[in-house]
């Protein structure tokens, strides 16, 4: 497989969902790159088997952040908050919520996406238990964290909640880790109101 070329058709394809979500063509692909479509059908035989490729693509991508930033000299708070929502660069600004719906017309590659995002806790658990030890995070449940972020990521994918707020996707992953790491009670508040 010409790796040059599985590039420049994934990165087509992500610019394209950009703008279209799921309802971009292998034919805007084959354009965009101004390529005979039979030249996009060589390496993926089907939508669904470019659409899964770019999410073990993007999946793989996202590792590979969430290595960096164990892997970096940040402090430990900001080491946990980068690593649950972790993003490269070039996924950033799309609005995954454009996958809704992807359930029911690629079945295989929602079931990839879930299971990409249930899988690769094993670091952070990691990076959590050693701010339990060092007493910088408190005693909490690994498991019902991991179902938290999960089940949020998940939500905030398939659900129109978000986008009827008018909140985008990126916005609503750094207002969950601000809510898992600060809490809803205002402690500073309460010792100057007297509440208890």
């Amino acid at each position: 497989m010409d790796q040059n070329l599985q590039n420049e058709i994934l990165n087509t394809s992500i610019e394209l969902f950009r703008t279209k979500g799921l309802k971009f063509t292998m034919l805007e692909v084959a354009n965009a790159m101004h390529v005979a479509k039979k030249t996009i059908y060589k390496l993926y035989p089907s939508k669904e088997d470019l659409l899964m490729d770019m999410v073990v693509t993007g999946f793989a991508r996202i590792q590979e952040s969430k290595r960096e930033i164990l892997n970096s000299d940040l402090p430990m708070k900001e080491k946990i908050s980068r690593v649950l929502i972790a993003m490269p660069d070039e996924y950033a600004t799309l609005d995954f919520r454009n996958l809704k719906g992807i359930e029911i017309k690629y079945p295989e590659v929602w079931k990839a996406i879930s299971q990409n995002l249930d899988s690769e806790w094993e670091p952070i658990y990691e990076l959590l238990e050693e701010g339990m030890r060092l007493g910088v995070v408190r005693k909490i449940s690994l498991p019902v964290l991991k179902q938290i972020v999960t089940s949020s990521i998940d939500s905030f994918l398939y659900t129109d909640g978000l986008k009827r707020s008018g909140i985008l996707y990126q916005d609503a992953l750094h207002a969950l880790v601000e809510i898992l790491m600060k809490g809803v009670w205002n402690d500073s508040a309460e010792q100057s109101l007297g509440i208890q």
